[in-house]
């Protein structure tokens, strides 16, 4: 029952994400968010101590798997790859497709690393009590880099493939990257739900504000990334 409903809960925060990139975000989002993953962490020692109590061999190694979904070298090569190609077959739209990608996961990456530092929240393997914060101490659980990552990128390349079932398949590939965190007790339940968010968010804004390259009249360019809220 308890893995139902954590399964459900990380579906719950994609498909909500999600409905946000269709409908535009209003300013009561951001805070309903928050609150939800404050409410989320009551939760993080319960959910924790049952994932540690039911992991075994074989969940370690499918964990190992997901884990790829989120690791730098994977999912800034991918991105690197799409551009790459772009830029050797000529093709100015798969270029714009890896260039957004590639953006997306830059954004998320650097988010991430921002709140990472400024909050300092202590892993679950290192203490009991989910809510340790020491800004700057060099604790970083607060939000996973892995899930942050992982779903910037299935939502980037959601919003340029525009295919349900792919879209399916590299969201259910995000969440398992979002549940290794937790089976190698890596991360609380909150610190992924956080880092899906982040990833989803960042990579819409760009899909919705991509930066467009200006000519100028002296006969340069200029790179301009303008963001409406």
């Amino acid at each position: 029952m308890r893995r139902a409903c954590l399964a459900l809960t990380l579906q719950l925060a994609v498909a909500g994400s999600a409905r946000a990139q269709s409908e535009g975000v209003r300013w009561w989002q951001p805070v309903l968010v928050i609150g939800a993953i404050a409410t989320v962490s009551l939760a993080d020692r319960s959910v924790n101590d049952w994932i540690q109590d039911h992991r075994t061999p074989q969940s370690d190694d499918i964990a190992r798997v997901f884990r790829y979904g989120g690791e730098p070298e994977v999912t800034f090569g991918i991105s690197g790859g799409i551009l790459a190609v772009g830029l050797v077959s000529g093709r100015s739209d798969v270029q714009r497709s890896g260039g957004r990608v590639l953006l997306s996961l830059l954004a998320a990456g650097v988010t991430s690393t921002a709140v990472k530092v400024t909050t300092g929240r202590f892993r679950p393997a290192e203490t009991d009590n989910q809510y340790i914060f020491k800004p700057f101490s060099g604790h970083d659980s607060f939000p996973s880099g892995h899930a942050t990552l992982a779903f910037a990128l299935a939502t980037s390349l959601s919003n340029e493939i525009k295919n349900g079932w792919v879209s399916a398949a590299l969201y259910t590939f995000a969440t398992g990257t979002a549940w290794s965190r937790l089976n190698d007790e890596r991360h609380w339940l909150s610190d992924v739900l956080a880092g899906a968010t982040v990833g989803i968010t960042t990579a819409t804004i760009v899909h919705r504000h991509p930066p467009r390259l200006l000519a100028e009249p002296n006969g340069g360019v200029r790179l301009e990334w303008r963001i409406a809220f």
